[in-house]
């Protein structure tokens, strides 16, 4: 069988007063919708080359709120899940001009000035987690149209294709998982998407000499190795949003932002979460 069609279950058990955060947690590591059943939760994983290093991630992060947190692991088949997504991903209004759709609803039905559809692969790209969700308010509150923006990390392309949306000119797609080509590109023609969108999958992308905007919207253990690497892609005078950040790790993603071009404009927050808007020096 193909490996994209075998998903990693994980049971996860883990005391009450973590479970929200740890579910969270889990689904930014671009998890399936959660299941709960009383003490434990399940999530999905895609059976890929990088499961091993997301699971890595999620049990260490576990045992870091709890040091009696569980885990156990079973391969499933990828099919099971189609029905859970289609109870778990609902429309999701952004802002009253923003709303994201999963590709079952009909866009007609709404009447949101910004209708962005996806087929559902992955929780980080969905519109359902915060992260995404705060990304997804500070573009519209930044795009003011023709702007070239580099997406770090574009997942299932939902903020690229936001962007172009919103009025941008262009937009640029770094992503290293070959697993995410397919969705994207599902994801572009759904939103009637031909031009505009260039994506790159590769560990050395090829990117323009200055871009106007970037979003890049990662966990802290991929996004601090990385973001340097991007520090003088952006104009001067142009804007940064960086996400996929705890409210716990604030200081230390301000102590890194400190040793960037970029300055702080405001920080974005809902629940446990955290991103910034920064302009460049």
């Amino acid at each position: 069988m193909d490996a994209v069609s075998q998903w990693i279950s994980v049971d996860v058990n883990i005391p009450e007063s973590h479970r929200e955060l740890a579910m969270d947690y889990a689904m930014a590591l671009g998890g399936l919708a959660i299941v709960e059943n009383d003490a434990v939760f399940q999530v999905s994983y895609p059976l890929n080359d990088d499961v091993q290093v997301i699971l890595g991630e999620l049990k260490s992060f576990l045992l870091r709120q709890d040091a009696t947190a569980m885990v156990t692991e079973n391969v499933v088949d990828r099919e099971n899940w189609n029905k859970n997504w289609q109870a778990y991903f609902k429309p999701t209004e952004i802002t009253p001009d923003i709303i994201i759709l999963p590709e079952w609803e009909d866009p007609d039905g709404f009447s949101h000035r910004i209708k962005t559809r996806i087929k559902p692969a992955m929780a980080f790209g969905t519109g359902t987690h915060e992260t995404t969700q705060l990304c997804l308010q500070i573009l519209n509150d930044s795009i003011l149209g023709n702007e070239h923006v580099l997406d770090v990390g574009t997942g299932s392309g939902i903020l690229g294709i936001t962007a172009l949306h919103l009025g941008a000119g262009a937009v640029d797609a770094l992503e290293n998982d070959t697993f995410t080509e397919e969705n994207i590109n599902d994801n572009l023609e759904l939103n009637g998407i031909t031009s505009g969108f260039k994506l790159q999958i590769t560990e050395a992308p090829v990117l323009q000499s200055y871009y106007d905007l970037m979003v890049v919207n990662i966990i802290r253990a991929r996004l601090f190795p990385i973001l340097p690497h991007f520090f003088d892609s952006v104009r001067s005078g142009g804007k940064v949003i960086v996400s996929g950040l705890l409210a716990t790790e604030d200081e230390e993603t301000r102590a890194l932002l400190e040793t960037s071009p970029w300055k702080i404009l405001q920080p974005y927050t809902k629940n446990e979460w955290i991103a910034y808007l920064c302009e460049v020096k």
